[in-house]
């Protein structure tokens, strides 16, 4: 043992010997260390992007977007860096990732200081504590309270280098928060007692587009495209969260019908969004929560007769289809599918058809290039058995008419549904990522029962060819 340790501990002072193929960032240590001071609040960031770089500048100053707030004896600290300027005012560093939703409508903005540091790692807890002034004069330089708001507050930003990842380098942000009173920022007069600000560490976090990105970069394509996405139902709504999830940069989603309770089992935003158009609801969640993707949100009734003057499908459709990479029905209508199947062959658009049968014993992931097979070939392909169908394929038993409901609906589980939803989404990445492999329409057929029992997900993937019948392509 002690021969070990000796050796290990030699590796360990010399950078030498076996070690993890990783790179050790130094606000990993500072945000840990961020929720033992005292008036910490959960929550609180600086949100920077590793694609800065800031070369060799000494200092300057770094303009701020932020919304802070009083929780109790706490502060509440969310904000962006916008722009970084060495001393002599150059642009170094500007931000292009966008805001989240809750800086762009509240936010206010300020400038403060920051400097170049060597190494500065976190000291222990308790020389924090101790006040410590040898601490104080790094994260306190060049104070300059601003006293326009309530409480003050002052920051002065170290920049230090540090590792990124694995053989990568590149500069972390250290942002210690001074806030108290204004009086507690001005030396204290004879005879008036000293107050002081408080001090809390800003977890520092990493929100450029390539930090977005970097845990997942099979999905890069999506950041650059736009996907329609019609019917926002138990699978449609999913399947546009999900694009949005993994960095698409636009969303057409379209639907008429509103959130009811009922509807909150197999769906994936809950109570907030009873009553709510199923479109706006998803265009608010997916604004709030991943600020990267715009949504567009069309209230149209697929379908339905125009009335009164009102648009009709042939006027709706088309440009919502000419703006998208990759069209998604998830409308569960057949009627549907083989009108957007026409509107993408003219517009030579890819349009991906899913759906689950009405027993959810199965269900269909169907990938429609424009110059090969539609949902009529498909409907020809089952009727010569060139592709089985899925289990439950025209069975009605299980549908059921919710109270307050005007149709029957399928009794599906959204843990089954889902099953469909992340299929969709698999298969656009691949389409979106390499459109030379899949110049041939297919079928993914889904099986979740055997007749008789439940059986664990399993796929059959079928090519669909044109149908001589169909004569779509002619």
């Amino acid at each position: 043992m002690a021969t070990l340790l000796e050796r290990q501990l030699e590796n360990a002072l010399n950078g030498r010997g076996p070690e993890d193929p990783q790179g050790e960032p130094m606000e990993v240590w500072w945000n840990y260390l961020a929720p033992e001071f005292k008036r910490f609040v959960d929550g609180s960031y600086v949100l920077v992007d590793s694609a800065w770089d800031l070369e060799d500048a000494a200092g300057g100053s770094l303009r701020l977007t932020y919304l802070m707030e009083k929780v109790g004896e706490g502060i509440s600290f969310r904000g962006a860096v916008d722009e970084i300027k060495d001393d002599n005012g150059t642009v170094l560093a500007t931000r292009s990732f966008p805001l989240p939703r809750e800086l762009q409508a509240r936010s206010k903005a300020a400038t403060f200081p920051w400097r170049r540091v060597d190494r500065f790692a976190p000291p222990p807890r308790e020389k924090w504590l101790d006040g410590d002034e040898s601490l104080r004069e790094k994260i306190d330089f060049n104070q300059r309270p601003i006293d326009n708001s309530s409480p003050s507050i002052s920051l002065s930003v170290t920049v230090q280098s540090t590792e990124l990842s694995a053989g990568a380098k590149g500069d972390t942000y250290l942002f210690p928060l001074l806030f108290g009173p204004a009086r507690s920022f001005r030396p204290a007069k004879p005879g008036q007692r000293v107050s002081t600000p408080s001090l809390v560490i800003i977890p520092t976090y990493r929100a450029g587009e390539g930090d977005i990105g970097s845990r997942v970069p099979s999905v890069g394509i999506l950041r650059n495209k736009t996907v329609a996405v019609f019917g926002m139902g138990a699978i449609g709504a999913p399947v546009a969260i999900e694009l949005a999830r993994n960095g698409c940069r636009q969303l057409v989603v379209v639907d008429h019908d509103v959130v009811e309770p009922g509807n909150s089992i197999r769906w994936p935003l809950g109570a907030t969004a009873w009553g709510v158009r199923k479109t706006a609801a998803i265009k608010q969640h997916v604004e709030a929560e991943y600020p990267w993707t715009s949504v567009e949100s069309v209230q149209h009734f697929i379908g339905m007769p125009s009335a009164s003057g009102g648009e009709g499908d042939r006027s709706v459709l088309p440009p919502i289809i000419a703006k998208a990479d990759l069209v998604i029905d998830a409308t569960a209508s057949s009627g549907i599918s083989r009108l957007l199947a026409e509107f993408c062959k003219k517009a030579a658009k890819p349009l991906i058809s899913v759906f689950g049968t009405s027993s959810l014993k199965g269900g269909i992931v169907a990938y429609y290039h424009p110059t090969s097979g539609c949902p009529t070939c498909r409907e020809f392909a089952y009727d010569k058995r060139l592709i089985d169908k899925p289990p439950g394929s025209g069975e009605s038993s299980s549908l059921r008419q919710p109270p307050g409901c005007s149709e029957l609906t399928f009794t599906g589980a959204s843990f089954d549904l889902q099953e469909l939803s992340l299929e969709s989404l698999r298969l656009a990445v691949d389409v979106l990522s390499r459109p030379e492999q899949f110049e041939q329409s297919v079928v993914h057929t889904l099986a979740l029962h055997d007749g008789s029992r439940r059986l664990p997900p399993s796929w059959r993937i079928d090519e669909l060819h044109c149908a001589p019948e169909c004569g779509c392509n002619h």
